[in-house]
């Protein structure tokens, strides 16, 4: 059995749930001390909150697979490794070739996992593109890694996304 324990991948994702809560309790109170059509003036203005940010969070995802898929294109065949145009490595489609074709950003609800699938004999490929592989002196090329770092996502407040998500929350209470 192949080891994938280190399929590299770029996760977005956000939690409103406080969020929608917190703004369905005063939209309550609004409601129960008679504020007119504040509360449900609120909880439109979440929902709308609540879209823009999906929204937002496609954006970046989007965002994030073109700046990896570049990175592999311009890094995938231009290393020292011997895996060039020529090589047998090269030909067999189901490790180069396709690598690309396979990122794909994996939607589930609110979260987003960019990660590219393709594998030979149940090996995935893109493990040995991130990282290198010592024992054929194949070279590391980090497109997910640096796509991460060069999109701003790599840390807790993460870059294009959270510029994304905090102008999605201002337009939905606007």
């Amino acid at each position: 059995m192949a080891d994938n324990s280190h399929v590299p991948e770029i996760q977005l994702s956000y939690d409103d749930m406080e969020a929608r809560m917190t703004i369905a309790r005063i939209a309550a109170t609004l409601d129960s001390q008679h504020f007119g059509e504040s509360g449900h003036v609120l909880r439109s203005m979440m929902t709308a909150a609540d879209i823009n940010l999906g929204r937002a969070t496609n954006k970046a995802a989007n965002e994030t697979v073109k700046e990896v898929a570049d990175l592999m294109r311009m890094r995938q065949y231009h290393g020292k490794s011997g895996y060039g145009p020529n090589s047998k490595a090269f030909r067999h489609k189901a490790n180069n070739q396709h690598m690309v074709e396979r990122l794909k950003d994996h939607v589930n609800g609110q979260e987003h996992r960019i990660y590219t699938d393709i594998s030979n004999n149940g090996y995935n490929y893109s493990q040995a593109f991130e990282y290198g592989l010592l024992s054929k002196n194949y070279p590391a090329h980090h497109p997910f890694e640096d796509a991460a770092n060069h999109l701003g996502i790599s840390h807790v407040n993460g870059g294009n996304f959270e510029d994304y998500a905090d102008e999605a929350i201002k337009k939905g209470f606007s």
